[in-house]
C-alpha cells in the first residue's frame, strides 16, 4: 500500500474529484449540451471531418459508444454527415452551424464557471495551472498516440503552438 504521503495518490484523487465537477456559473442550470457531445464537437470543430473510426480512436472510445453519441447530435441537428475524399466508403461527420452555436455557448458557460473558481487567483498562478495541466494531458495524449488539436493559447515560456 502506498504511503498516504505519496504524492501520485494524492494526485490520482485531486483528478478524481476534478472530474466529478461539471462548472457552471448557475450549479442547478442543465447545461446546454451534455458531457459527450461537448467533447465529440470539441474534437470535430478544429478539424477536417471526421470518420467513425477517427473519432474512435481520437477519443480512446470503442466505435460503438461513438456511433451511439453521433446518433443522438445527428438527431439534434449538430452534426451531419459530408462527402469525403472522391471513392472513399467511410461517411464523415462534422459539426453543423447549430452544432459549433451550442459548442460555442456552451464553452462561454463552462468559462463563466470557471472565472468563479480561478477569477480572483493571480494570473500568474492562472498561467502556471494552465501550463501544469496542458503537459499533463500532452503527456497522456502522447502515451496514448492520440493527440488532441489545441487553439492558440497563451502558455509561460512558449512563443509558438506546438
Amino acid at each position: 500500500m502506498a504511503d498516504s504521503n505519496d504524492s501520485v495518490q494524492q494526485m490520482q484523487y485531486e483528478l478524481m474529484l476534478l472530474s466529478r465537477h461539471q462548472l457552471r456559473p448557475h450549479p442547478g442550470e442543465a447545461p446546454l449540451i451534455e458531457r459527450s457531445a461537448f467533447l465529440l464537437l470539441s474534437r470535430l470543430e478544429p478539424v477536417e471531418p471526421m470518420t467513425l473510426k477517427e473519432l474512435s480512436h481520437a477519443l480512446r472510445l470503442d466505435s460503438s459508444t461513438v456511433h451511439r453519441q453521433l446518433g443522438a447530435l445527428l438527431r439534434s441537428g449538430h452534426v451531419e454527415y459530408v462527402r469525403g475524399a472522391a471513392g472513399e466508403v467511410a461517411r464523415r461527420v462534422a459539426p453543423t452551424r447549430a452544432g459549433l452555436a451550442a459548442l460555442i455557448q456552451t464553452r462561454a458557460n463552462n468559462e463563466a464557471g470557471l472565472r468563479g473558481v480561478v477569477g480572483d487567483w493571480p494570473e500568474d498562478t492562472r498561467r502556471q495551472f494552465l501550463a501544469l495541466l496542458r503537459k499533463f494531458n500532452q503527456d497522456v495524449e502522447t502515451l496514448e498516440d492520440a493527440p488532441w488539436p489545441r487553439r492558440d493559447c497563451l502558455v509561460p515560456g512558449q512563443e509558438t503552438q506546438d
